[in-house]
């Protein structure tokens, strides 16, 4: 499948998919273009069958700045309710992906950038990268989903603290909160992130997807409810060939080699 956009690069290889925000002049900022294409690639790479897994990074020296507040200052930005429900298909459609998303945090992660970033699965960042939810300098709500994915990862109040003040915190902070999970020096990141990324795409992808898909969407489930959806996910697990796979391989003492099925 070939991808070809006006705000982003996408290349494939060795069944990872690389998506690059690409306005680098504008830190990587999300007007509605690249908010329209990020959706777009991550409804083509659900269907791909090529790739297994996707990083997410950052052209320059910015993940993403957050919002274009030239596309709100020119109108081409209304920030109302269907604008809203926009940025809420494009953070689903990076979350809903039922295939690994890991994000490569290149540098400033901040506003909807911030929501982009925790949309993703695991993120690996510089220990250069900085995180802020910065809305309330401009005294703007928090968007693409910041306040549902933040009080998930560092819980209800810290995400109140970091919403409330706007702070913007270092990559060391980041990795004490939990929302970067391994840290690296710069030219180092994107190198450990593929590498992650090809390791996952060549694991049994299909319990990948139901791993993703049962933490995420466990959390509004009692527990008795998640029961009888893992119950029901161990059923068609292993009846996969993945599964027989795995195990005839730890039997006979070699690596498995899966197969997506």
């Amino acid at each position: 499948m070939t991808y070809a956009y006006e705000t982003l690069q996408v290349s494939v290889e060795q069944r990872v998919a690389l998506v690059t925000l690409n306005r680098p002049e504008k830190l990587n900022a999300l007007s509605m273009k690249m908010l329209a294409e990020l959706r777009s690639v991550f409804e083509e790479l659900r269907i791909d069958r090529e790739v297994g897994t996707v990083v997410l990074t950052g052209a320059g020296r910015a993940f993403c700045a957050g919002g274009d507040l030239n596309d709100m200052l020119e109108g081409k930005l209304q920030l109302d309710y269907t604008a809203g429900r926009t940025l809420g298909k494009t953070i689903m459609a990076i979350q809903g992906l039922e295939k690994p998303v890991i994000c490569a945090l290149n540098g400033i992660a901040a506003g909807g950038g911030a929501g982009v970033a925790l949309a993703c699965d695991v993120i690996y960042a510089s220990d250069k990268a900085r995180f802020s939810e910065i809305y309330t300098n401009i005294g703007m709500l928090p968007d693409c989903g910041n306040l549902w994915l933040l009080a998930r990862v560092v819980g209800p109040y810290k995400a109140k603290e970091l919403c409330f003040t706007a702070e913007i915190i270092d990559a060391a902070e980041m990795y004490r909160l939990g929302i970067a999970q391994r840290l690296f020096p710069p030219e180092e990141l994107l190198p450990a992130s593929m590498e992650f990324a090809r390791k996952l795409a060549e694991g049994p992808t299909k319990a990948h997807a139901m791993i993703k898909t049962f933490i995420d969407r466990g959390w509004g489930l009692s527990l008795e409810q998640f029961y009888d959806l893992e119950a029901l996910g161990l059923e068609i697990i292993m009846q996969s060939e993945d599964f027989k796979e795995g195990v005839a391989a730890f039997v006979e003492k070699r690596k498995p080699v899966f197969r997506g099925q």
